[in-house]
């Protein structure tokens, strides 16, 4: 398996357990505030990471700890900007306005780079956006007060998205990692103290089984894949990968709240894979054409 494929693999791994924690998310602000769960929930993501890679924080240097501090400085911001959009808008607004990562990154690459994603790239961006436009889009799309701040949401992903790929060449990716992730505890602590007057641990074991599957699988796996692998890929893929999670989050909710995946959510769920594969159409062409190439050269 190339590193490539390897990748793919991995981050969609990842995609669906961001897509499992919403149903563990939801029962467990049954018994706790938004910003007490982001705070448990990567504090302890943090301290696994950091436990696993302990020894080798003696050979981080100030570059690390700073780049680290900005991109989880960005992945905090996202987060709080989603949480206080949800609250003054609809969960489908919320979830189509969030997935807007998958245009707003290519946006960044072409200004970054200064060269615009080729005709394949922006047939795939665009049969996942209206993929995620069927998955998400129950009733409509109506303009609320929230939905402000779920742009910002969306900005704020698409460029940790884009850093991944161009910010931690040459870092420990772990290290990196667990700095990033309790960048963003002690940001969600912080405006949890100033807006709550208190951050709490989790009091049961719904609270804690949230928790524990959001701090292990939804984030010290989640990020320290994306640190590691994402660069084998392109950023306009990643952003593809990532717009699976509302289809990961219905089938959850069909598996587990007993709630209904309808044949709209699933069309909309085989458009944004069917755009993940259409990124990569062109590289596939590129080597059976360098393929044959070679078997013609060596039949001369």
């Amino acid at each position: 398996m190339n590193k490539s494929t390897l990748s793919t693999t991995l981050l969609t791994l990842g995609v669906f357990f961001w897509g499992w924690s919403f149903v563990f998310i939801k029962e467990s602000l049954n018994g706790t505030d938004v910003f007490s769960f982001i705070f448990s929930r990567f504090l302890l993501a943090s301290v696994i990471l950091a436990a696993v890679s302990l020894k080798r924080f003696r050979h981080c240097g100030r570059t690390l700890l700073w780049k680290a501090a900005v991109a989880g400085s960005v992945l905090a911001f996202s987060f709080i900007a989603q949480t206080l959009g949800i609250q003054y808008t609809s969960a489908s607004n919320a979830a189509f306005i969030t997935g807007l990562c998958v245009v707003l990154v290519p946006i960044i690459v072409t200004v970054l780079d200064r060269k615009p994603p080729g005709p394949v790239k922006i047939a795939a961006i665009a049969t996942a956006f209206a993929g995620l436009g069927l998955l998400t889009l129950k009733d409509g799309f109506r303009i609320g007060t929230g939905d402000l701040w779920l742009l910002a949401c969306a900005l704020g992903f698409a460029v940790h998205l884009v850093m991944m790929n161009r910010f931690i060449t040459g870092l420990d990716t772990l290290p990196f990692t667990a700095v990033q992730l309790f960048v963003i505890s002690a940001v969600a602590g912080t405006v949890g103290l100033l807006k709550n007057g208190a951050v709490v641990p989790p009091g049961d074991a719904v609270v804690w089984r949230g928790v524990i599957f959001c701090a292990v699988f939804a984030s010290a796996y989640v990020y320290a894949v994306q640190s590691h692998f994402q660069r084998y890929i392109s950023e306009i893929k990643a952003a593809i990968i990532f717009a699976l999670e509302p289809l990961f989050a219905a089938f959850a909710a069909y598996v587990y709240l007993g709630e209904q995946l309808t044949a709209r959510a699933a069309l909309g769920g085989a458009m944004i894979l069917v755009g993940a594969i259409l990124v990569d159409v062109k590289f596939y062409k590129a080597g059976t054409a360098g393929r044959e190439s070679a078997r013609r050269n060596e039949q001369a």
